[in-house]
């Protein structure tokens, strides 16, 4: 448990850090699967190209 409150306390210190690394991992990962989406465009890789997308754009929302 004391392990969980040292993420917490790093989290709640380093906040605009870790919300950068996961803008940064999310942006990756639209590259990645944009890439997939158009060598196989299936309905499932566009879905979570979809959702990726989404979740960006929740970010920078949530995080001005």
């Amino acid at each position: 448990m004391n392990k969980l409150n040292d993420i917490k306390n790093l989290y709640k210190n380093n906040r605009n850090l870790f919300n950068m690394i996961l803008l940064i991992v999310n942006v990756v990962l639209i590259f990645w699967q944009a890439v997939f989406a158009l060598i196989l465009p299936s309905r499932a890789n566009v879905f979570i190209l979809l959702v990726l997308i989404s979740a960006l754009v929740y970010q920078l929302i949530k995080n001005p």
